[in-house]
């Protein structure tokens, strides 16, 4: 298209949208000539184009914007306000966090657990293991004695504590002596006693050196039995292949003793 005819196109839309009055008309062209071929032509067009716009407009079936559409400022405006302290009650859901909590609190407790029965077993291998020892050892005592006398202040200055020692002869369980033995990097008394031929080592420690031994209560490990008892501030943890009631008796008899 040459210029000439930009101003009469330039004409016909804005007069097709309704966009210029008469005023508006004379200042982008200046006096219409309705018989100028061009501007007569555009006349002619501009009519048959405003009728069909007249037409629809009247005729045409309207319809209503979609109510996600409707919402989609106010969604904006939440966004906006994400950052705020009020978007965490919008997206905060009970049900889903008391799930989530759940489900945490079930795998805690598994771990627990899971952790607590390793612990036990490698506890047991442990006084298993210092029995054995004491089997195979030329010497199962450093002190040799029945004399609770001689025993118990020969732990003096080797332990950081003075455990409870008696002989139970009388009761079918004399005290062969004593020896220093380390659990847990910690130095503690043993005191070895024997019930017809089966050599039984109990360890004596303060409760809170002992506790970790209070949660096997009763376990048997390769033939073994492996008993504990709480009494008067001090842990006891007997270890044998003695019968479990013969165990809990001596295990008895030295906690009553002082």
């Amino acid at each position: 298209m040459n210029k000439s005819a930009e101003p009469d196109e330039r004409l016909l839309s804005a007069l097709i949208d309704g966009e210029a009055d008469e005023g508006e008309l004379r200042g982008l062209l200046g006096p219409v000539d309705a018989t100028a071929p061009l501007s007569g032509s555009l006349l002619r067009r501009h009519a048959i184009l405003r009728g069909l716009s007249d037409a629809t407009r009247a005729h045409a079936t309207h319809y209503g914007a979609p109510a996600r559409l409707k919402a989609l400022p106010g969604m904006v405006g939440q966004r906006e306000r994400a950052t705020t302290p009020g978007w965490f009650t919008a997206w905060f859901n009970p049900r889903l966090a008391g799930a989530v909590l759940a489900s945490a609190l079930v795998s805690v407790t598994i771990t627990s657990v899971v952790l607590q029965g390793r612990n036990d077993n490698a506890l047991e291998s442990e006084l298993v293991s210092l029995q054995l020892r004491t089997l195979m050892a030329p010497n199962q005592v450093d002190v040799v004695s029945s004399d609770s006398h001689t025993v118990k202040p020969w732990f003096n200055g080797r332990i950081r504590y003075s455990p409870p020692v008696e002989d139970f002869a009388a009761k079918g369980f004399p005290l062969i002596g004593g020896r220093l033995e380390v659990i847990a990097e910690e130095p503690v008394s043993t005191l070895v006693y024997r019930h017809k031929q089966h050599l039984i080592n109990v360890h004596v420690m303060p409760a809170k050196l002992g506790a970790r031994y209070m949660s096997i209560k009763s376990a048997q490990r390769e033939g073994f039995n492996i008993l504990t008892r709480e009494e008067n501030g001090f842990v006891y943890v007997a270890v044998s292949d003695v019968n479990p009631a013969d165990l809990r008796e001596l295990l008895q008899l030295a906690a009553a003793a002082r």
